[in-house]
């Protein structure tokens, strides 16, 4: 973690009128594939409350199922985050398996918070699907359907019946992963995987119990933290972040580790936060940035995998029996 931010990771003044606009342009172009009815603008763009690192979450609706227009989509974005980069100022678009077709947008309406319920229960489509509509808006303004959905996800997103079966998607989710963790023992790097993601399952029954949702992965553990203090759980969000690698008093060792990439983006967020009036200190940002990263590296890159991580956990063996006992607790 370097001391100041450099100009390569500034802030534009601009942030935010680039993101509109960008978001307008990748609308249009969804918009006019064949067979895409419309999309939904979610995420934290959607709820309008973005900050200067924000994907732009779309959610495509089509007509009906198609593979023609889910490849044509995938094409579309493809080439939008290339001519973004090239362009000068690299965006990420977020799009892809969180897709709904027309109908199913019609069901859930006319099926009410008890059919959302039962559909998050069986689908993660619908889990994560619901979660990045919330505050969302249809980008397409004379679009009724998908209009009245959004309000509709927003509405039933944090209704009894539909939290009651996300926790307890996040209740099974850590008992399984606890399980393998155990299982996966003899391979400390796959149980550390495995013992994080449990902390970060644990983590989401408790934030889903108090009625609140995350979001910004890149941000989330201060969040949760803050979350944790407001609902007088403060150590509780502590323990969990120390068996998730997410542990702050560890961050600036683990930040002299990192790769240049990586430390680009932990100057580059910290400079963001602060220019929203987020108030964060170095270690928490630093803290944020590498969690959400060594998940990352875990699932999609291994080969940059390093000593950064933090894996595998040097207490793997007493902390497989601390999340046991946290998933007898809160599970």
């Amino acid at each position: 973690m370097s001391a100041s931010v450099s100009l390569a990771t500034s802030v534009s003044p601009r942030w935010r009128a680039l993101l509109d606009e960008r978001a307008a342009e990748a609308v249009s172009l969804l918009c006019a594939i064949p067979g895409v009815r419309g999309v939904i603008v979610g995420g934290s763009l959607g709820r309008d409350e973005p900050w200067p690192l924000s994907d732009i979450d779309v959610l495509p609706v089509y007509e009906r199922p198609s593979e023609t227009a889910a490849a044509a989509v995938a094409e579309c974005q493809s080439a939008l985050v290339d001519w973004w980069a090239a362009s000068g100022r690299a965006q990420t678009l977020d799009l892809g398996w969180l897709a709904f077709t027309a109908e199913e947008l019609r069901a859930a309406l006319a099926g009410g918070p008890a059919l959302v319920a039962e559909r998050v229960a069986a689908d993660t489509r619908w889990l994560h699907g619901l979660d990045k509509a919330y505050g969302g808006r249809s980008g397409l303004a004379d679009d009724g359907l998908i209009g009245e959905f959004t309000a509709f996800a927003t509405a039933v997103r944090f209704d009894p019946v539909v939290v009651a079966a996300r926790r307890e998607h996040w209740r099974g989710e850590a008992r399984r992963l606890a399980a393998e963790a155990r299982s996966a023992a003899e391979d400390p790097a796959g149980a550390t995987a495995l013992l994080r993601e449990t902390a970060r399952a644990l983590r989401l029954v408790r934030v889903e119990s108090w009625g609140e949702r995350l979001g910004s992965m890149g941000r989330e553990w201060t969040r949760f933290e803050a979350m944790a203090e407001r609902h007088g759980q403060r150590q509780q969000a502590e323990r969990l972040a120390r068996l998730a690698g997410a542990d702050p008093a560890d961050a600036v060792r683990r930040g002299q580790l990192a790769p240049l990439w990586l430390r680009e983006r932990i100057d580059l967020a910290l400079a963001a936060r602060r220019a929203v009036g987020e108030p964060i200190d170095e270690a928490r940002n630093a803290r944020d940035q590498l969690a959400a990263f060594a998940v990352h590296v875990t699932r999609h890159r291994p080969d940059l995998h390093g000593a950064w991580t933090g894996s595998p956990d040097p207490a793997l063996s007493e902390h497989l029996d601390e999340i046991e006992e946290l998933v007898t607790e809160l599970a």
